[in-house]
């Protein structure tokens, strides 16, 4: 059991579980063959993983694969623990994006390196919620392997790319629940931006993005979903021209 809590545990579909952890996010989908997750969040979240896994109905032991979204801490630290308990569980990322989830070195901001922005409250608040999140502890994930399409036949769930913020990342298609599952690519709402903007679709914030150009190019090529469920953010859902979270 874990001692941390996820800011939001909503089931947006039959199936899918979209959780809003501490920092970033992850969602528990329902499988032909059992369970798997799209992406795990921090280090430090491997527990509380595993409780959502459980809180969606669902006994560990059918716990199949994890797809991932891009190799960033925040989303890939939970592994390790996760296949330290269940071996057997699968690791699949985009072929460009193995070696960041891999690690332990990965395409991704240092805390030097965003320097001078720590002078931003908001900014300093995120990072000390992120070292809290064990953001430093080396993350590897040996047995992770490049996807391809024989992955997803028959499958109720459709890889799209999404490079820019890192280079392979995947935005993931759940056509049955009519919601994009976007990680980084697209977020809607993030610890460093205003409290005050109001969750919608919206680019992260830029210093974390390898190529801010590529990102928007690839954002704008996604499609829009019904229902969008960010690496960031609370899930939101469209009403007429707006969006809105979804009801927990």
């Amino acid at each position: 059991m874990s001692s941390r809590t996820a800011r939001s545990v909503v089931s947006v579909a039959p199936g899918v579980v979209f959780v809003e952890g501490p920092v970033s996010n992850w969602v528990v989908l329902a499988e032909e063959d059992g369970v798997s997750l799209i992406d795990a969040g921090y280090p430090a979240d491997t527990d509380l993983v595993l409780d959502t896994v459980r809180w969606a109905g669902h006994d560990l032991d059918d716990l199949r694969r994890v797809y991932v979204t891009h190799g960033h801490v925040d989303h890939v630290g939970g592994i390790p623990g996760i296949l330290e308990r269940f071996p057997h569980v699968e690791v699949l990322a985009h072929a460009d994006e193995v070696d960041n989830v891999r690690g332990p070195g990965r395409q991704q901001v240092t805390p030097a390196e965003i320097g001078g922005r720590l002078a931003a409250p908001r900014v300093l608040r995120w990072l000390v919620r992120a070292l809290g999140s064990d953001a430093l502890r080396p993350t590897e994930v040996p047995t992770v392997r490049a996807f391809t399409a024989a992955d997803f036949a028959g499958r109720a769930i459709t890889p799209l790319p999404a490079a820019g913020h890192t280079d392979g990342s995947t935005a993931y298609l759940l056509p049955a629940a009519d919601a994009v599952v976007t990680g980084d690519a697209v977020v809607s709402r993030h610890d460093t931006q205003p409290a005050s903007w109001a969750p919608r679709p919206r680019m992260i914030t830029p210093f974390f993005t390898a190529d801010q150009d590529r990102a928007l190019e690839s954002a704008r090529a996604l499609p829009i979903p019904g229902i969008l469920l960010p690496g960031h953010g609370p899930a939101v859902h469209r009403v007429g021209r707006s969006w809105v979270p979804v009801a927990s």
